[in-house]
């Protein structure tokens, strides 16, 4: 398996390379991105390391466009996981945020193993989100509706409203993988519609593909669920029930989402981004180019 991680942050390398000596208790391959140059980046002390390479990027795109370079050239692989050194220096939460991700995504005392386990036994399962970091697609559209469609247009597909159902997306953009259910989005024509790094907030390439990740796992024919959905999941349980454990576990209340559309911990919404009726949400849609 490969570990994919983006560093832009570097103070935050130590927590995360400890983090992985600690939790990773299967052999593994970590492919690095950093978008800055001078960074020492130490090899985690764990011998279930097998490789490191570091590939140097521009600082655009975020850890999305990283992400896809990193899943474009490293080669033949099955499952993965993403990561990057999160601190959100515009949420007052950045940091437990990203201690959260990092510990629900690398388990103790075995649960690495057990999830990778899971995945390889279960070929339905695409995208693993973090428990709490799961969100559904739809209420989570937003300004970013018309990226969205600029993406899937450039993969060949109209993204139409049908896509978004049983969608769910990993906020905060860390999650386990299937490399199937990805692979279409390393398209080398993608990098050229990321915009340059200006701060923005939401509404750019790199946000709109946060939510396609989702979108295109259930395009592939695959199920995007959660680490505690997994873990309650069987081999022999049909679709049905392996979506509706995803859909049990997707949306749940907590401190940094308490309800669907909503977040905590950042700046105040703006109109753009407060629940809408689902009159709203649709007029939305039809101007911003996704149909139903």
């Amino acid at each position: 398996m490969v570990v994919l991680a983006h560093v832009h942050y570097p103070d935050i390398w130590n927590e995360f390379a400890e983090r992985l000596a600690e939790r990773m208790d299967v052999p593994f391959r970590l492919v690095v991105t950093t978008s800055t140059q001078a960074a020492e980046l130490r090899r985690p002390a764990t011998s279930f390391l097998q490789a490191m390479d570091v590939l140097p990027v521009e600082n655009r795109g975020r850890d999305i466009l990283p992400f896809l370079r990193a899943l474009a050239d490293i080669g033949d692989f099955d499952i993965g996981l993403k990561l990057h050194t999160k601190k959100s220096p515009q949420r007052t939460d950045g940091s437990a945020w990203r201690a959260q991700l990092y510990d629900t995504l690398l388990p103790p005392e075995g649960g690495v193993s057990d999830l990778v386990a899971r995945m390889r036994a279960d070929r339905r399962i695409g995208l693993v989100a973090p428990d709490g970091f799961s969100l559904s697609v739809r209420p989570w559209v937003f300004v970013n509706a018309e990226p969205m469609t600029t993406v899937m247009s450039i993969l060949g597909h109209e993204l139409v409203d049908a896509d978004l159902d049983d969608a769910f997306f990993a906020a905060g953009s860390m999650f386990w993988f299937r490399k199937p259910a990805l692979a279409a989005l390393a398209d080398p024509a993608l990098p050229s519609v990321f915009e340059a790094e200006e701060g923005q907030l939401d509404g750019t390439i790199a946000h709109a593909i946060e939510r396609l990740f989702a979108v295109e796992t259930r395009r592939r024919g695959l199920i995007t669920t959660t680490i505690g959905a997994l873990a309650a999941s069987r081999p022999d349980q049909s679709s049905e029930d392996l979506l509706a454990l995803a859909r049990a576990h997707a949306d749940v209340p907590n401190v940094y989402f308490p309800a669907p559309g909503v977040s905590s911990g950042g700046p105040p919404a703006s109109p753009q981004s407060r629940p809408r009726t689902r009159l709203r949400r649709l007029l939305s849609m039809i101007r911003t180019g996704i149909r139903r």
